[in-house]
């Protein structure tokens, strides 16, 4: 039994109610504290009455699947740092490619094994924590030390700029190579945007790691522009780099999804939401993140590398 300092909130999504119930007292015998809901929808309802320290999910569930959970959780602000572990069986090939493109931070296989499920879940919240205030990988300032710059930042209330960066396809990249390689080219970036801030003379330059491919940029509001286009350039001109001689000649590498189907992923490319603050401060952290959320979505369908700027002059105004 642990400790209550080392005691655990898991919410179970899965629609077995054997399952579930089999699940549950697995945990509460290794002190954790459980809450399960039948099926998708219950389960992001309860994500908003509380916020469990790890979520476990089902992939096959009875009203929306759980790669669609997963997005959504991954998608708000408020549980997008909560770890996701998702539950299949073995006799599902490709589900991985799927998972990892919704946002599932690890998998478990089903039928599933207390200690295994224990020792996963025990990994992945501690690396969540350890990621909040020091990216291991990177060693720069993660979600909490991030976004405490960002409220400080808003609450002075004088002008700065700040970028969003998020690499596109990096996860079909981690299929593809392996999390190592995915590791290097990570810290490829970050000398990219350490290199870009110190040439463009960057006052009071902060870069966080919030986590997988995405970082933020702080700086004046004169250099952030030029300082995301020159990472982007720099990206551009080195990213191929990291791929195999036969993908870097064709242009491209292939994974097999689920149900079999090839699919195609040409070079990595970079979007990145710059936003220059001068006239008007968000109230939080949270609703500049919504902006740049927007700004990305709409920056990467678009071909190759972007750097989108928001220019519009009233808070609230969607973009297009």
């Amino acid at each position: 039994m642990k400790t209550d300092a080392e005691q655990y909130s898991i919410l179970v999504i899965e629609d077995s109610a054997t399952i579930r119930q089999m699940i549950t007292m697995a945990l509460h015998e290794r002190g954790y504290v459980v809450k399960s809901t039948p099926d998708g929808v219950s389960g992001l309802h309860a994500l908003a009455e509380y916020t469990p320290d790890a979520i476990l999910l089902d992939l096959n569930l009875p009203d929306i699947d759980g790669f669609e959970v997963c997005k959504r959780v991954k998608a708000d602000p408020h549980s997008r740092n909560i770890p996701v572990l998702v539950m299949t069986s073995l006799g599902e090939p490709g589900f991985e490619i799927m998972a990892i493109e919704a946002g599932a931070d690890d998998f478990v296989t089903k039928p599933v094994d207390p200690m295994v499920l224990d020792a996963r879940i025990q990994m992945v919240i501690r690396r969540m924590r350890r990621e909040r205030f020091a990216n291991a990988l990177t060693g720069l300032p993660a979600n909490a030390l991030t976004e405490e710059r960002i409220a400080f930042k808003l609450v002075r209330q004088q002008p700065f700029g700040i970028a969003f960066i998020d690499i596109d396809g990096f996860r079909a990249f981690n299929l593809r190579y392996g999390f190592a390689r995915g590791d290097l080219l990570l810290r490829h970036v970050t000398g990219l945007i350490l290199e870009a801030l110190q040439f463009e003379g960057c006052e009071d330059p902060f870069v966080g790691h919030m986590g997988a491919d995405d970082f933020v940029i702080i700086c004046d509001s004169e250099s952030i522009e030029p300082v995301a286009n020159e990472i982007v350039k720099a990206f551009d001109s080195s990213v191929m780099d990291y791929y195999e001689d036969e993908d870097r000649e064709r242009g491209y590498f292939v994974l097999r999804d689920r149900t079999g189907d090839q699919t195609e992923h040409g070079p990595l490319t970079m979007s990145i939401a710059v936003i220059k603050l001068q006239d008007y401060f968000p109230d939080s952290p949270i609703a500049l993140t919504d902006v740049s959320h927007e700004l990305l979505a709409y920056a990467c369908p678009l071909p190759g590398s972007n750097v989108v700027v928001e220019r519009r002059r009233e808070p609230g105004m969607r973009y297009r």
